[in-house]
């Protein structure tokens, strides 16, 4: 962001003035919470020459925390600027007067400044706290107690930033420091003249971080209800596999699958996919778990189908069925449309699959079928001997019956006995008009094609070649 030219500087420095007694309050309700949770988590690093001394009680730490924030007035603007840069958009630049409209875009914007600003601070503290040559334990209880209050809120930047902080604190290492970069080697440039290359040594979780981290994932799996940035903290943490085991990340989530509502379970099944890959026994828990829970859960269990199939294969299949088997009719529409990717794993069991949904009385789920999984089974069973496509074209509806019509015409070109089979079974249940609208389409598409399958279904001519068709 671009400030004010020197004439508007009075402006500015209200508008600052204004920001910083906003994050004041914040930071005092934010304190507030976080101090509720009492006591605090000692600090995972400490020197060994000057023992922990535990805050006296929370009034005197909210104390401390608003005469940090006082002391650091001039570090408040500079984190007030690069705010703006990020807050604020770009085509605010191309305005008259862009200065005076930046800064009214932020002054609607106090709350997130706040926070941003608040996040800024913990951040620092932790610096301060986790540095392993002079880790400052003041500083510790302070970030500790402010990152616990900010997590209570449910906002982009504490689901980002405040999952970050809590990563620094299980590892115990300063905000920011994670092995994620590429190492450098033959196939990238290492700026960094006359530096050894070595390689990263694997992370590991802190005892005393992982505490910490842990007692603070512990307030907010407390909350009632459990507070939702948690899910996304959790989230993230499926990727860091050394975090996994020590915050305990499965038990957390199988606890919150049981007993928070709807929403939250939902959004823990979106998670199953990647759980697998980590924590097999785990896993298995927090399905069943999902599995008990309302259909609403299992819905989203079920649209997470094709991930877990495409991770676990053959091994996803008994959830596949037990989905499919569901009483409600909502989840085995869903899970129907995964059925198209057992045709190779399982081809005897993707045959009884596709008819245990096409004999099912709903024809929403009908339709999903015909849209996801009824080319497969047409490509691998031309023959049709379950006679899934005679009770679809029969039963279905216009929806069924547009889908089935296109694969039953792509069928002239190549599979011409199969054909013929299928649609005499049509006829002789559903007698001779009931393939008008096949006709009427092959008749636009081939009128030569149309006459000749029309006569030998209606009156036993011999299977039309493959030549006869005019789709060329």
């Amino acid at each position: 962001m671009v400030w004010s030219p020197m004439s508007d500087w009075r402006e500015q420095n209200a508008l600052s003035q204004r920001l910083f007694e906003q994050t004041q309050a914040a930071l005092e309700t934010a304190m507030q919470r976080g101090c509720e949770d009492w006591p605090l988590p000692e600090p995972p690093l400490s020197d060994p020459d000057f023992p922990v001394r535990p805050p006296e009680d929370p009034a005197k730490l909210i104390e401390i925390a608003h005469a940090l924030l006082k002391a650091n007035r001039a570090a408040f603007d500079r984190d007030l600027e690069s705010i703006g840069e990020s807050l604020v958009p770009h085509r605010l630049s191309l305005t008259a007067d862009p200065a005076r409209e930046a800064r009214k875009w932020l002054e609607k914007r106090g709350d997130e400044v706040a926070e941003r600003a608040l996040f800024i601070r913990v951040e620092t503290l932790l610096a301060q706290a986790l540095d392993a040559d002079a880790p400052d334990v003041d500083r510790w209880w302070v970030a500790i107690a402010l990152l616990n209050g900010m997590s209570s809120k449910d906002s982009p930047i504490s689901r980002q930033q405040g999952y970050h902080l809590m990563e620094s604190i299980a590892l115990a290492r300063k905000p920011g420091y994670w092995h994620g970069g590429a190492t450098p080697g033959p196939h990238l440039v290492d700026w960094q003249e006359g530096r050894e290359v070595t390689p990263a040594a694997p992370m590991e979780a802190d005892a005393g971080g992982s505490f910490a981290a842990g007692w603070l994932l512990d307030r907010m799996e407390e909350a009632d209800p459990p507070r939702p940035v948690l899910v996304e903290w959790l989230d993230i943490a499926l990727a860091r596999q050394t975090l996994v085991p020590s915050l305990s990340i499965l038990s957390r989530l199988n606890r919150m699958a049981g007993d928070g509502d709807t929403t939250l379970s939902s959004r823990i099944a979106t998670l199953t996919p990647r759980a697998w890959d980590l924590d097999f026994e785990g896993s298995k828990e927090l399905e069943k778990t999902l599995l008990s829970r309302e259909p609403q859960v299992r819905c989203a269990l079920a649209d997470a189908l094709d991930e877990i199939i495409h991770r676990r294969g053959i091994e996803a299949l008994p959830l596949l069925d037990k989905l499919l088997s569901d009483e409600s009719a909502d989840v085995i529409r869903i899970a129907a449309g995964s059925i198209r990717l057992t045709a190779t794993l399982d081809p005897d069991g993707f045959a009884n699959r596709c008819a245990r949904v096409v004999h099912h009385a709903d024809p929403s789920i009908h339709r999903r079928f015909a849209q996801t999984a009824l080319r497969d089974y047409l490509a691998q069973y031309p023959d049709d001997k379950k006679g899934l496509t005679v009770q679809l074209w029969i039963g279905g509806d216009e929806v069924v019956r547009t889908r089935l019509r296109e694969l039953l015409l792509h069928m002239v070109e190549g599979h011409t006995e199969a054909l013929s089979s299928i649609l005499n079974r049509i006829v002789s249940m559903d007698g001779d008009n009931s393939l008008e609208d096949l006709w009427r389409v092959l008749e636009v598409r081939s009128p030569d094609a149309a006459a000749a399958w029309r006569n030998h279904i209606e009156h036993g001519a011999n299977i039309p070649d493959v030549g006869t068709d005019a789709f060329n």
